[in-house]
């Protein structure tokens, strides 16, 4: 899912030649194994040797920080230290990262050092209390997606992937939500959670205007792979899929694009854009 917000890291996309087939997995069979991080190898091994240290740290960090419960599910070196994918347990449900350093020499967890990249979780929370907001139209969204992956030889991301290397906030294993446009909106329903982290859907839904907002602010991804190892996306394909789509009534208002990727995930930088890739962005639906 990290094909269009991939911007936590420099990944590990550099490898060419006699590399470049082994970079690429089934998404069938892609579970997030092998992500990469340029500059990492050391901070890696170190990382997964105290993976429960890291745990323990991060876990405190997003309850002190963001009133957060989480799961820690996968940490991969960087230059600095380790990128940590969490997913937030129950409501608001969301995916994101930190990062903590790590002192390579004298291999250890510097857990007094974790910082996030400016608003990335702010934005992923925001995500997962939009899903509470707006509940109905995203179990539209949903239905209309899970409609697809039956009608059509398309399917989307294990879960398994989306915990070890998802980091875009709401995401479901054929789409993604990217809220960050609506800061207002954003500082607004952030802080409401951050002094009641209790808080109920009804009472986001009464500090929420649905239809108030910039729709072109919302920006939903939805990402879909051909089903086989020797499918190709098509045009017609994604036409049909764009249509279908646009006939829809009832999903969040936004501003959407369509991916159609073939059957392989890097697994390196956990994307499926490749040169087949055909998408149709700005479709707008207010």
């Amino acid at each position: 899912m990290n094909t269009e917000n991939n911007s936590h890291e420099t990944d590990g996309d550099y490898t060419t030649g006699d590399a470049f087939d082994d970079r690429y997995v089934s998404v069938n069979d892609y579970i997030g194994e092998d992500y990469d991080l340029v500059n990492g190898e050391k901070t890696d091994v170190i990382a997964n040797e105290k993976f429960a240290e890291i745990e323990e740290a991060m876990k405190a960090f997003f309850l002190e920080e963001y009133k957060t419960e989480v799961i820690v599910h996968n940490v991969v070196g960087n230059m600095d230290g380790a990128t940590v994918f969490v997913e937030s347990v129950g409501e608001p449900h969301f995916h994101t990262y930190a990062m903590i350093g790590i002192d390579v020499k004298e291999e250890q967890i510097m857990t007094e050092s974790i910082w996030t990249e400016a608003s990335q979780v702010e934005q992923s929370l925001f995500g997962g209390l939009l899903a509470m907001i707006m509940d109905e139209e995203f179990a539209v969204l949903d239905n209309f997606v899970e409609d697809l992956a039956d009608k059509h030889p398309i399917v989307g991301w294990r879960q398994e992937a989306i915990n070890n290397v998802g980091s875009t906030g709401y995401t479901t294993p054929y789409y993604f939500t990217q809220p960050m446009a609506l800061r207002d909106e954003m500082e607004k329903m952030n802080r409401l959670y951050f002094e009641n982290p209790e808080i109920s859907a009804e009472e986001l839904k009464s500090q929420f205007d649905k239809e108030a907002y910039n729709a072109n602010y919302l920006t939903i991804s939805i990402q879909v792979y051909m089903d086989e190892k020797d499918s190709k996306p098509t045009e017609s394909l994604l036409d049909e899929i764009v249509q279908e789509f646009k006939a829809l009534e009832g999903v969040p208002r936004g501003n959407y694009s369509i991916s159609l990727h073939d059957n392989y995930v890097n697994k390196l930088s956990a994307s499926g854009s490749q040169d087949n890739t055909l998408r149709k962005r700005d479709i707008v639906i207010d």
